[in-house]
């Protein structure tokens, strides 16, 4: 709820997420009301602060034996990987990235498709061999010109 641009969304889980989250709410939750937070704050009706979450995740990376550089890895490096990996597994599977971005877009929060063609820019920079793939599975549609415009005007 009120989640990203003032947006309510469904997000999709896996059930080992699910059962995680089932675990941590019967803990957590024994006397919460629906409309209360599900990271709750240290002062009651207050989310889980920005600062908080960053410093246990900085120590989930210090655990792991994951170096903080300061330029990351952040938290919302998450939500790149995600995006990149999904736009790899689909265009190695040889699905139209035209017509799934409108469901990655909706999953994201995203208004419209450009804070999405971001994530397809993205990919096309870490993975050409998928850009090689489209272009030959493609790339017919819009073929090459045989002369520049100048020459076809005389």
């Amino acid at each position: 709820m009120d989640a990203k641009n003032g947006r309510d969304r469904i997000v999709p889980m896996a059930e080992s997420l699910i059962n995680r989250c089932r675990a941590y709410s019967k803990q957590m939750h024994l006397l919460s009301s629906p409309s209360d937070f599900y990271f709750p704050g240290r002062t009651s009706g207050t989310h889980i602060s920005h600062t908080s979450t960053y410093k246990r995740y900085r120590e989930y990376l210090w655990r792991a034996g994951i170096p903080h550089t300061g330029h990351g890895p952040r938290i919302h490096d998450l939500r790149h990987t995600f995006c990149v990996q999904r736009f790899k597994i689909w265009a190695l599977a040889g699905n139209d990235l035209n017509n799934l971005m409108p469901y990655l877009s909706a999953y994201l929060g995203h208004a419209d498709f450009r804070g999405t063609e971001y994530y397809l820019r993205l990919t096309a920079d870490l993975y050409p061999e998928i850009i090689s793939k489209l272009d030959y599975a493609h790339g017919y549609i819009i073929p090459e010109r045989s002369c520049s415009l100048s020459e076809e005007r005389i």
